[in-house]
């Protein structure tokens, strides 16, 4: 394979091997699916050692560039959960029946923007907004944000302690940078959101993806991880896990917080979905505030387009959280803050959040008894729901015949954290601009196709 060569890099020479392998798959010379040479083929090609070649595809794994296939060799990835496969497209395109994204409904937010744009333009607080603000945004919004948190359940928080961020993932990435260096260790659930992964490659931190049941993460799981090489960060979903809709008990929660404790792990809390669950649903930043670093958003309850959320983190992390938040962008914006806090304060967003709730409510009643009549057992939670396959279908492939009808969801493999292996299963969401009638014609095609024999021939062939 000539187009992997050494020549012209410096540095350790597997990186730079790694470094050949990227480019080649970013110039599109090596495409999903192409086959590697072994270790030994490719070590005599390059005058290197088994070792080195070795170590370069483990860097390149570690990047999701390539995958190990026991008895088959390594390949380059097909789905990449950092790129094309979790990649919001343009809003204007029609793409079809979009079951890919964990979308807020869209119901009466226009106009709602309409009326607060008009009451906004009136407002003593206008010529505050276009000026710099401190890196934890002005009092009002903070205010405002740690009443939201108190309200779904989060705690009772100072309001000092919170900064407003753009949306669950910038606070993400900000709480990462701020708790650890690259090549630190970063555990978290096997199946786990994918901006989560993308944030913490982007970072070079080493993910130590861990086995989950229908409560998330399980206590032997990072008792297992910590005796090996302890994590210098957990995140962690506890009231709405992404994508398989569960939540955690109190118990669990306790019992994974002692161990954090003993061997003095942050806690990174998820909880972008929690606020469209049970307030009263047991939480990390609730129980355990003290080593609990808590990212929420108002873009599941609200919308997505404001792109305001709020974090909150522990006294000893707040300087730290707030520097690297300062590196990022330096302050949310302030324009958009004043919008969502708008609606935080004049009761629209407990009307929409209610609206919400109940419209989810239904949705996931009809969906999953639709699947449930046809043999099938699905779990749902906020606007995911969770199928595992029956055999022999692999994800992938119900995922290419869908798309054939103009049906898109995503495999489980999006979710599945470094080399964690991901279940042949499919996460559906509910939400978005999907009308009832439209969401339960794409259930009834998925069935159709799933049940049809035949469709899964390519899952025997493929493997």
């Amino acid at each position: 394979m000539t187009i992997l060569t050494l020549a012209g890099q410096t540095g350790p020479k597997y990186k730079a091997l790694a470094n050949s392998i990227e480019r080649a798959v970013h110039d599109g010379e090596l495409k999903p699916g192409d086959r590697l040479p072994t270790h030994r083929h490719l070590a005599e090609q390059l005058g290197v050692t088994v070792g080195t070649v070795t170590r370069a595809y483990a860097e390149a794994e570690r990047r999701r560039l390539i995958e190990a296939r026991v008895g088959s060799g390594t390949f380059i990835r097909g789905l990449n959960p950092g790129t094309a496969s979790f990649k919001v497209t343009d809003s204007t395109v029609d793409t079809g029946i979009d079951l890919g994204f964990s979308i807020a409904l869209e119901l009466d937010q226009p106009e709602q923007l309409t009326r607060t744009l008009a009451t906004l333009q009136h407002s003593d607080v206008l010529p505050h907004l276009l000026r710099y603000q401190s890196e934890f945004g002005l009092e009002h919004h903070r205010e405002a944000g740690r009443r939201w948190l108190l309200k779904t359940g989060l705690g009772d928080f100072n309001r000092d302690d919170l900064l407003v961020t753009l949306g669950g993932q910038h606070g993400f990435y900000v709480a990462l940078n701020a708790l650890l260096q690259p090549g630190d260790g970063l555990a978290c659930e096997g199946l786990t959101y994918p901006g989560l992964v993308t944030a913490a490659t982007q970072q070079n931190l080493r993910l130590m993806p861990l086995a989950i049941d229908d409560q998330g993460l399980t206590p032997e799981a990072l008792e297992s991880q910590c005796l090996r090489h302890p994590p210098r960060a957990l995140y962690l979903m506890t009231r709405m896990h992404n994508p398989t809709g569960g939540s955690m008990s109190q118990q669990r929660i306790d019992e994974l917080a002692l161990i954090c404790r003993q061997y003095q792990i942050t806690v990174i809390e998820d909880d972008v979905q929690g606020c469209l669950g049970d307030p009263a649903r047991p939480s990390f930043s609730q129980r355990h505030p003290g080593i609990t670093i808590t990212i929420a958003s108002l873009s599941k309850a609200l919308c997505g387009g404001l792109h305001v959320g709020f974090m909150r983190a522990p006294e000893e992390w707040v300087n730290a959280v707030g520097a690297a938040f300062r590196a990022t962008c330096w302050m949310a914006i302030p324009l958009t803050t004043e919008i969502a806090c708008d609606w935080l304060n004049n009761g629209y967003a407990d009307q929409l959040l209610a609206r919400q709730q109940a419209e989810i409510e239904w949705r996931q009643n009809a969906v999953c008894e639709r699947l449930n009549q046809a043999g099938m057992s699905p779990r749902g939670g906020g606007f995911n729901v969770w199928l595992d396959l029956p055999a022999p279908w692999r994800a992938v492939n119900l995922v290419a015949r869908a798309a054939e009808h103009g049906i898109q969801f995503k495999p489980a493999e999006v979710f599945a954290a470094g080399q964690f292996s991901a279940p042949q299963a499919i996460r559906i969401c509910i939400g978005g601009r999907l009308k009832r009638d439209t969401l339960l014609s794409a259930i009834d095609t998925l069935i159709y196709l799933i049940q049809t024999p035949g469709n899964a021939q390519d899952s025997q062939t493929n493997i």
